[in-house]
């Protein structure tokens, strides 16, 4: 049986599983979740989270970007080429910045995608904040970032920078983590699974 992804195509979580799958060369079905705003969890394949990315492997029921991506390592790359099973304290604080501002990001878009208004909101305010001040610390570490040589931390940057590119959420000044991002996206497997 092929493996599945349950996803959507914008999702920036689902997508640095597809990076990695794709450069691993690894078959898999991409099914469109649909709308990640559904309250029903039969939609994201019984996921108690009601979130995406899931993916189902030999039998195997995966749920969270980054555990599926350390099962597909265990699994299919014990060499771990591309770090994702990495110990090292500034990439790992550099991916929770990176998941951070995906994950606030998300807040804001699925509360106007579902009609609240976020304006007058502290809670979205705060939310808008943590993405602005996540993106200026990661700006100033922009030059640890290796285009050239992609890891599971480029993925990330590219997937969430072409996310906020998309929706448009927040100004995006910062001329080092676009850099980057540009030049990861000349990578055939990253350009293949563009948004």
């Amino acid at each position: 049986m092929t493996m599945q992804l349950l996803a959507t195509r914008l999702s920036h979580y689902s997508r640095k599983v597809r990076i990695l799958l794709d450069h691993y060369g690894l078959a898999y079905e991409l099914v469109d979740v649909g709308n990640v705003a559904s309250p029903d969890p039969a939609q994201f394949d019984g996921n108690p989270l009601m979130k995406i990315p899931v993916l189902k492997d030999q039998g195997r029921w995966l749920i969270e970007s980054d555990h599926i991506a350390a099962y597909l390592v265990r699994t299919y790359d014990p060499t771990d080429r591309y770090e994702v099973l990495t110990t090292d304290p500034a990439t790992l604080n550099a991916r929770a910045v990176l998941n951070g501002v995906m994950a606030e990001e998300v807040k804001v878009i699925l509360a106007e995608r579902t009609g609240l208004d976020t304006a007058p909101h502290a809670f979205f305010h705060k939310a808008r904040a943590a993405i602005d001040q996540g993106l200026r610390w990661l700006e100033a570490r922009a030059a640890s970032f290796r285009p050239a040589q992609p890891r599971y931390l480029e993925f990330h940057l590219v997937c969430l920078w072409d996310h906020l590119t998309h929706y448009q959420l927040v100004p995006l000044d910062y001329p080092g983590l676009a850099s980057v991002a540009a030049a990861l996206r000349a990578h055939e497997a990253i350009r293949r699974t563009a948004p």
